[in-house]
């Protein structure tokens, strides 16, 4: 894949500080208005993008079950891909 730079200035929207999205960009992620984005933040500095998908949970599934899962497979990461290789 072509990988494209995008330059955006950081301006402030309130009590915070905030950037817009160009419409590529938006396109690319198969984003729009009302969707939530998720920043990964990599031990290197780079930050990656991405829309969070929309999930609907199984019924007796509760929420903060799937959250807790989601933090153990972020922070253990290393731990499980390490697992695949044995």
């Amino acid at each position: 894949m072509e990988v494209i730079k995008v330059d955006r200035k950081l301006v402030k929207l309130g009590n915070s500080i905030g950037s817009t999205f160009p419409p590529a960009i938006l396109k690319h992620l198969n984003a729009e208005q009302g969707d939530s984005i998720e920043f990964v933040m990599q031990s290197d500095g780079t930050v990656t993008i991405k829309k969070q998908q929309k999930v609907t949970l199984p019924d007796g599934v509760d929420e903060d079950f799937i959250n807790l899962v989601n933090k153990i497979v972020e922070e253990d990461d290393a731990v499980f891909k390490g697992l695949v290789n044995r």
